[in-house]
């Protein structure tokens, strides 16, 4: 029997055609993570970043009709290029979205990383949906970002 928390949790697999060292620094160094980590028609406007366990992110999004989004959270475990745990939520309006809980494995598969993404937490299946399409999204540049290393 599956569990409402297992209905709202988000699941992605996929193989980035790097050493997890590398889709690690990819996921936690300011100048890579700007090149990769908005979806599509989405650009990275700024942001921080302080990689230690109870340290904060934040970053701000720009869609192409120039309304902005931040995004924000704290991580909670970091074992480099391994494991990353953190909260990620939305200022929305005067308030902000519920917290999720994001884990993101690395895990060594020849030359490349088998990438894990799993996310927890979701009030609706409308926003588990919404994260998948932009995390997708997301992901497919991770992927280019790579691809074009290798050409």
């Amino acid at each position: 029997m599956t569990t409402q928390a297992e209905t709202l949790t988000l699941k992605l697999e996929r193989l980035i055609a790097a050493p997890p060292q590398r889709v690690f620094a990819a996921w936690t160094q300011p100048e890579l993570l700007n090149q990769w980590s908005s979806p599509a028609g989405i650009s990275i406007e700024g942001g921080d970043l302080d990689l230690r366990v109870g340290g904060h992110w934040r970053v701000t999004m720009r869609a192409e009709d120039g309304s902005t989004r931040e995004a924000f959270g704290t991580y909670r475990e970091i074992v480099p290029a391994k494991r990353l745990v953190y909260t990620h939520a939305w200022h929305m309006g005067d308030g902000t979205t519920p917290e999720t809980v994001l884990t993101v494995e690395f895990r060594a598969k020849g030359t490349s990383t088998r990438l894990l993404l799993t996310q927890t937490g979701f009030e609706s299946a409308e926003s588990r949906d919404g994260h998948q399409i932009g995390w997708s999204s997301s992901i497919d540049n991770l992927e280019k970002l790579f691809a074009e290393k290798r050409a």
